[in-house]
């Protein structure tokens, strides 16, 4: 008995399987640029409470801190939120960060925490409609560390 004709199956049964191969490639690689940010800002929040923590008796904590917390978030771009507090009171500038901070001869009360709060807006890398996958994806990260001042 003769075998009918297949010329092209496999072609067809490729262009079947293809959408679904491309939507699983496309989503692991999205999905590890989203985690790639968050490990970063988390990082750079530990980072950031650490230096706050650490910057009592120093006359620029805010800015000292900021810099440390934009120079190792440099690849998220402009898209980042800081807030930093210590003992509860937000830190906006350096005069509010080192009073609250204590001097190098009088320290807060203990257990006092600094912390730092970071927000990203998250942008993915395959944005549009392309197989539903900026939808399954987080608009925004964020990371809180806190340390105690020493």
């Amino acid at each position: 008995m003769k075998r009918k004709n297949q010329r092209g199956g496999a072609a067809v049964e490729f262009a079947l399987v293809l959408p679904i191969l491309l939507a699983c490639l496309f989503g692991t690689v999205q999905f590890g640029w989203l985690m790639n940010n968050y490990v970063m800002l988390t990082n750079a929040a530990s980072l950031g409470a650490h230096q706050l923590a650490s910057e009592r008796g120093y006359a620029t904590p805010y800015t000292d801190t900021q810099q440390a917390i934009l120079a190792s978030t440099a690849a998220l771009k402009s898209a980042l939120t800081i807030t930093m507090s210590v003992g509860g009171t937000t830190c906006s500038s350096d005069s509010t960060c080192a009073s609250a901070l204590g001097t190098s001869t009088q320290a807060p009360t203990a257990g006092t925490e600094a912390s730092v709060s970071l927000g990203y807006s998250f942008a993915p890398l395959f944005s549009g409609a392309l197989y539903g996958l900026k939808s399954i994806m987080p608009s925004s990260l964020s990371a809180r560390m806190s340390e105690l001042v020493q």
